[in-house]
């Protein structure tokens, strides 16, 4: 496939910031949207959606932590929030598009939800006022989740080969190659530590889920899974996004994208879905 394939050498943190810039809405030509998905790609959209539209919280959040004493990380982290936040308004014009109607009350039942987050994600959190090291995790945890974006916005590109979707989410593939090659940059020069190796690598065996799942549940997350990565094409994604990630000092063993996908999970109580009537 080689779709994850980027120059990993280094990234100019001076140059992302002069060129960064929102994606929005009203880039694209929208007099065309073409032929409507089914509805297991439009679940799918929506998920991707709230998820991008959750990053403000992400970021209040990880701004109490030791992160934001980094300079370069908070510089990056201002870019990154804006351009998150305006692929979720693209693909709520796109989900529009194709006759569904979203509502401000979507947004704020999710952000609701947050209070009821997991104990692995307190956890992770504690470890923040724990340890100095704590950077070197979130650079881990958002290269695997900037990562597991790329993998399925390029599986949806190819699961629907819908004209317009694929424009769409090849601009917003453009930005999340930049996010990710930012986390594993600094992540991989963090890890260089034999402490934040064994910190990190603690944490993320143990407490790491699927980017969304603590908003949207497992169950949900599950279904995404079912629909984008379906059979050896789809096993031979996540192989490929799980071997990125193991290149990392100290995550040589690294898998679980395909685990999460491919081995049943225990049975628990998932987050309710998103209202019906949404369809998403």
């Amino acid at each position: 496939m080689n779709e994850l394939n980027f120059r990993d050498d280094h990234f100019d943190l001076e140059k992302y910031l002069r060129i960064s810039g929102a994606t929005r809405p009203d880039s694209f030509d929208w007099s065309d949207p073409g032929p409507r998905l089914d509805d297991e790609a439009l679940f799918c959209l929506g998920y991707m959606m709230d998820i991008e539209s959750h990053t403000v919280i992400y970021m209040k959040e990880l701004l109490s932590t030791s992160v934001a004493e980094d300079p370069s990380i908070t510089a990056f982290l201002s870019c990154w929030v804006y351009e998150e936040f305006f692929h979720s308004q693209v693909l709520k014009r796109f989900l529009e598009s194709q006759g569904l109607t979203i509502e401000d009350a979507r947004f704020t039942e999710l952000r609701r939800r947050k209070a009821s987050r997991r104990v692995a994600e307190k956890i992770v959190g504690m470890a923040s006022h724990l340890t100095r090291h704590f950077p070197a995790v979130h650079m881990t945890w958002g290269a695997i989740n900037e990562l597991s974006t790329l993998t399925g916005y390029h599986a949806m590109i190819e699961r629907t080969q819908h004209p317009m979707l694929t424009t769409l989410m090849s601009r917003i593939i453009k930005d999340e190659r930049r996010h990710f090659s930012f986390y594993f940059n600094q992540a991989r020069r963090m890890l260089q530590d034999p402490t934040a190796r064994r910190i990190t690598s603690f944490l993320v065996r143990h407490f790491w889920t699927p980017v969304g799942s603590p908003v949207r549940g497992d169950a949900d997350a599950q279904r995404i899974c079912a629909f984008l990565f379906q059979g050896d094409e789809g096993r031979a994604r996540l192989t490929e996004m799980d071997g990125m990630i193991a290149r990392l000092p100290g995550l040589a063993w690294f898998n679980l994208g395909t685990r999460f996908c491919f081995v049943p999970q225990s049975k628990e109580e998932p987050i309710a879905s998103m209202p019906a009537h949404q369809a998403v």
